[in-house]
């Protein structure tokens, strides 16, 4: 019983103590006057785009290498996730790997397996958020390393799809 107390403390400090990818423009209560009512971003809006037919995993067989990562939203975006959306990369504009959300311990995150021939090429990583019915792209996220860490170095990869429209 203490074990089980034990993991849950440390599973929620972990959880609490991991950084995200910076502030994002939240709408705040409008009824304190000194924190009025900011617009929602853009970002934020409901978009016309639908989920993504043409990200399909590609034939592990074909490639020499596998870069794993596992990649947890780090921006506003979490707060939209659903079981509809999905995770992709790219290299050369050529889908390497897909996913959709799983959950372990409440924390949500897109286990990704990304193929490749060659290591060094740009891994650009893409978002499909079946909430707000928008596409959200990092070009050139990462460079494909095989040994990569599957989490990172402080636990999942955290991009951020947000930044570019905060510029």
């Amino acid at each position: 019983m203490k074990k089980n107390i034990f993991y849950i403390l440390l599973l929620t400090a972990l959880t609490l103590g991991v950084g995200s990818c910076g502030d994002d423009d939240e709408p705040k209560d409008s009824k304190d006057p000194q924190n009025p009512p900011i617009e929602t971003p853009a970002y934020l809006n409901p978009g016309t785009d639908v989920r993504p037919t043409n990200w399909i995993a590609p034939d592990a067989a074909l490639y020499e290498f596998r870069m794993t990562v596992q990649v947890e939203l780090g921006d506003t975006l979490a707060a939209y996730q659903s079981q509809q959306d999905l995770m992709a990369a790219t290299i050369n504009g050529e889908v390497r790997a897909v996913s959709t959300p799983h959950e372990t311990g409440g924390i949500i995150y897109y286990p990704l397996f990304i193929f490749d021939s060659t290591t060094g090429a740009k891994v650009s990583l893409h978002y499909y958020c079946d909430k707000l019915h928008r596409n959200y792209t990092i070009t050139h996220w990462a460079d494909f390393t095989p040994s990569a860490a599957p989490t990172g170095n402080s636990g999942f990869y955290r991009p951020c799809f947000t930044t570019e429209y905060k510029k």
